[in-house]
């Protein structure tokens, strides 16, 4: 328990004995998921690349500095199921996402959470070459909610970043299923 509190506590008193920040104002976002998944009875998962993109805003919460956003990610995997088989899963979920930022040099790390709701998704079979694709529902995959973290580089003055960040699925939006991967991407803040 002492171990859990100090992994909480320490990056908060990181950023509270920070100077005040200047935060970014509003700023948009896109970038590619190199989307994958865990779980029971996911053995050889591969990556599959999707497109994400959003907008973001910097904000204060009680002393707080964060950067908060909303945007459509996408969750997915590819699985070979033996020399004549596979599965791949594409979903698009709508993610509401904050981040606290810490200015470590020129680069900003960023420590935060989301909750994403399934929006829309697509899965492509082929067993024994027998193909077949079908549309995925709300009652396929579910909400989804994930730690991040993250590292943005701003491009000189000009408004302009480029990062990476790692998410890590806590829920099962199926059973025996949760989403990870890494978001590369590249923003602009007005």
């Amino acid at each position: 328990m002492k171990k859990v509190l100090l992994v909480i506590a320490l990056p908060m008193c990181l950023v509270m004995g920070q100077d005040q920040p200047e935060l970014p104002g509003w700023g948009v976002y896109g970038g590619i998921v190199m989307a994958s998944a865990s779980g029971d009875g996911l053995d050889d998962v591969e990556a599959v690349a999707l497109p994400g993109f959003g907008v973001s805003k910097g904000v204060m919460l009680g002393g707080i500095p964060l950067s908060a956003g909303i945007g459509l990610h996408g969750r997915g995997y590819h699985m070979e199921m033996g020399e004549d088989a596979h599965v791949e899963v594409k979903a698009n979920y709508l993610d509401v996402w904050a981040q606290v930022p810490y200015p470590l040099g020129p680069v900003f790390l960023g420590l935060g959470a989301s909750v994403g709701t399934f929006i829309s998704g697509t899965m492509h079979s082929d067993f024994m070459g027998i193909e077949a694709e079908e549309d995925l529902t709300s009652d396929d995959l579910g909400l989804d909610y994930a730690l991040n973290f993250g590292v943005q580089y701003p491009v000189g003055d000009t408004g302009a970043s480029v990062g990476a960040m790692y998410y890590l699925g806590l829920a099962e939006p199926a059973e025996g299923l949760k989403f990870n991967g890494i978001f590369l991407n590249a923003g602009y803040n007005f």
